[in-house]
């Protein structure tokens, strides 16, 4: 009978050892993967788990911890990514038996959320990860190039724009860089929180080095820049658009900019855009006739909803108090956890321990609230009502309302820069 353990990795013994294992089971070189931890500055072995089978590291599974914004206040997330078990070692559940005990370490360590992406969605969702679908625009190629300029002299957009458009150089332009993210998204929901260190990091990241970026810059400033994610070898014919910010009044950066990155790629037949609802180039994307499709690469699973909502009070309070809304006792509920929202005299309490037989009650399903909190509520979430004691009538909204009032539409966005 094998000996068999599932831990953190503890020496940089092991830490090669996994580093090996991975370059077994995924058509990248080792070297990605070492530049995704070796320059991480926060790394800890503790974010790295394996299942040890009679002294071998069979399988392994990483957290790539991240804070993200909900308006101005901030959730931990547990990014997922490098799962993996080697061949001989497959059909025993190592994996699964990993991010079992994953979800109990990222609870006692505080983690609001956690986020992979993932095709094989079966595997996740037994363990608890939903899909979220994200909004996605596609265009052919073709159809992409004769909407821009491609860097000829005589169209258009070479003769009549004022910027200046080049490579973006990480060691010059990084600062400039930093600033425009900042102000883009200094409370924009779901985007990532971005320090110094993690600028600093980023130099030496072959996620960021392997991607294309540009830099549009007026009287020698950065106005705006854009990268392209790296060629995925499982999809090598179609780039996607991570990330394309500007400073306000720059808008008409866009077009210059996508010209410049498309240049680089000739041979690329689709492009795919992931953006901010409020982004400048969707106007344009659906004047271009973009297919608009939802992705179902992102899978989230609520880790601590009590502690969530904690966190995000200020600004459910702050929401209440701008509408006005009555005093109410509401619980929310998804799968098996709860909290009861006690709103009196424009103060919101968060209560995890209560009667459920005194509460009324909405049970969400995984996806429905994750959609909610991240992008605001919307009709088409399934919310079971279970009125176990009426609202006051007249105190507040109906039940619908009241949702839109605390999680209103949100210009959220991940940018796929950040994914793992």
């Amino acid at each position: 009978m094998s000996n068999m353990e599932i831990r953190p990795i503890q020496s940089r013994a092991e830490l090669e050892e996994v580093y090996n294992l991975l370059e077994t089971c995924f058509p990248i070189s080792k070297s990605y993967f070492q530049s995704r931890l070796d320059h991480y500055t926060a790394y800890r072995f503790d974010t790295t788990w394996v299942a040890v089978v009679d002294g071998v590291i069979a399988s392994t599974v990483q957290i790539f911890p991240y804070i993200c914004r909900v308006e101005n206040v901030t959730l931990k997330v547990a990014g997922i990514g490098s799962v993996a078990t080697k061949p001989e070692y497959r059909g025993q559940g190592l994996g699964l038996q990993i991010l079992q005990k994953l979800t109990e370490w990222m609870a006692q360590e505080g983690y609001d959320l956690s986020l992979l992406f993932a095709s094989i969605h079966p595997f996740y969702e037994k363990l608890g990860w939903s899909i979220v679908p994200e909004t996605e625009y596609r265009l052919p190629s073709e159809q992409f190039s004769s909407r821009i300029s491609l860097g000829s002299p005589d169209s258009d957009t070479a003769v009549h724009s004022p910027y200046w458009v080049k490579p973006l150089e990480l060691s010059g332009d990084l600062k400039q860089v930093a600033a425009i993210y900042e102000q883009t998204n200094q409370e924009r929901t779901l985007s990532r929180v971005r320090d110094s260190v993690y600028w600093q990091d980023v130099r030496q990241s072959a996620e960021w080095l392997e991607g294309t970026w540009s830099a549009a810059l007026l009287d020698g400033a950065v106005a705006a820049y854009g990268r392209l994610g790296r060629r995925n070898p499982w999809d090598n014919e179609a780039i996607t658009l991570e990330e394309l910010c500007y400073l306000p009044g720059h808008e008409s950066a866009i077009l210059p900019i996508l010209s410049h990155l498309a240049a680089q790629h000739p041979d690329i037949k689709t492009w795919k855009f992931r953006l901010p609802p409020d982004h400048a180039l969707l106007p344009l994307l659906k004047e271009w006739d973009a297919e608009q499709t939802a992705s179902d690469l992102m899978m989230w699973k609520m880790i601590r909803l009590t502690e969530t909502l904690q966190i995000m009070k200020p600004v459910l309070e702050r929401r209440l108090r701008e509408e006005s809304v009555g005093s109410f006792r509401l619980a929310l509920r998804c799968a098996e956890q709860s909290a009861l929202l006690i709103y009196e005299e424009e103060h919101l309490a968060i209560v995890a321990n209560y009667d459920s037989g005194k509460a009324a009650t909405l049970e969400f399903q995984q996806p429905g609230l994750v959609t909610m909190l991240l992008h605001g509520y919307n009709s088409d979430i399934t919310v079971d009502y279970c009125p176990v004691v009426q609202l006051e009538p007249g105190a507040h909204p109906p039940v619908n309302e009241l949702l839109q009032v605390m999680f209103p539409f949100q210009n959220s966005v991940f940018y796929l820069t950040d994914k793992f």
